[in-house]
């Protein structure tokens, strides 16, 4: 087979079929394809046609599926493709499946909240008034799975996604609504002028329970469910001045450096601590640390009060 039919042969091939025969854990349910460990990528079984949620990618081309989420270059994706033996699915519009993947499908709600509380609050250390806000607000409920689901809504006040969060200590779960797109969970204070932004709603809730309570006034707190520039579009073109609140790793310095977006980890990182709610569970009352920009004297190492008060007892002797 020439070069040009590889090619060909290759953008038709049966995505879902190379992802069930090249050790990928994956769950059919009905016509799609789930491939789990991608954040909500679903391959249509009839159709070739994919999407991923987390990503917000998608297309009826299987190459490009294999480039723009598993990183293969081009050659390397052809030949897995039409050389591994994998079927080959007649070339058609994707139009059903183009109308789905835009639809949100939200949990199911439970009848209480009893997990979602005992989760946010004994392991993560959220304070329960916070939670109760969220939950007076509709923003926050509890999956019929013990899921927490913290809602995404436009300006109108209409959902239009969600950011979930499990509530197994013992099993990480955390993903996003299918059908959520370039939305995020936000949290207002007065008129936003600033906007200070998370990688995930506990690390948004942790920061908003340590923080200066005046300092944060007229701002709005957004979780992007990871590190999603393209979320925080419709924000910055209000001109709200948008702070960075990810994670203390690699990937938030680049995402902060990409983005040139100020940072406000340095009191991550003068703490040793990986993001804002290891820092809520590193000290067991609120300290001043939001400030627009951090400076020296305002990011100390955060105390808790036996080490306070040790150190001023060894002080006065």
């Amino acid at each position: 087979m020439e070069w040009n039919e590889q090619v060909e042969a290759a953008r038709s091939a049966n995505l879902a079929e190379y992802f069930q025969t090249h050790g990928y854990e994956c769950e059919l349910r009905k016509n799609e394809l789930h491939v789990k460990g991608f954040g909500g990528l679903f391959v249509n079984v009839e159709t070739g046609g994919w999407y991923c949620f987390s990503e917000n990618k998608g297309g009826s081309n299987a190459v490009n599926c294999l480039t723009e989420l598993l990183g293969m270059d081009f050659k390397t994706a052809v030949k897995e493709l039409a050389g591994n033996a994998v079927s080959f699915i007649p070339r058609r519009e994707n139009t059903s499946f183009s109308e789905k993947k835009n639809e949100l499908v939200l949990p199911e709600k439970a009848d209480n909240m009893r997990k979602v509380f005992a989760y946010l609050c004994k392991t993560r250390g959220i304070s329960a008034d916070i939670v109760s806000q969220l939950a007076h607000e509709k923003l926050l409920y509890q999956d019929t799975k013990g899921n927490a689901v913290f809602l995404h809504k436009d300006d109108s006040g209409k959902i239009i996604g969600a950011e979930i969060q499990g509530t197994n200590s013992e099993k990480r779960f955390k993903g996003v609504a299918k059908g959520t797109r370039d939305s995020v969970f936000s949290f207002q204070i007065g008129d936003p002028r600033k906007c200070y932004v998370f990688e995930s709603a506990i690390d948004l809730l942790s920061f908003k329970q340590l923080a200066n309570q005046e300092k944060i006034q007229n701002s709005v707190l957004v979780s992007m469910a990871g590190l999603k520039p393209n979320s925080l579009k419709s924000i910055a073109d209000k001109g709200i001045k948008i702070y960075s609140c990810v994670d203390n790793d690699e990937a938030g310095h680049d995402f902060e450096i990409s983005n040139g977006f100020p940072s406000c980890r340095k009191v991550l990182v003068e703490n040793g601590v990986k993001d804002f709610n290891e820092l809520l569970k590193k000290v067991s009352f609120p300290r001043e640390i939001s400030k627009e920009p951090l400076t020296k004297n305002d990011t100390g190492k955060l105390e808790n009060e036996k080490t306070s008060q040790k150190k001023t007892s060894h002080n006065r002797r």
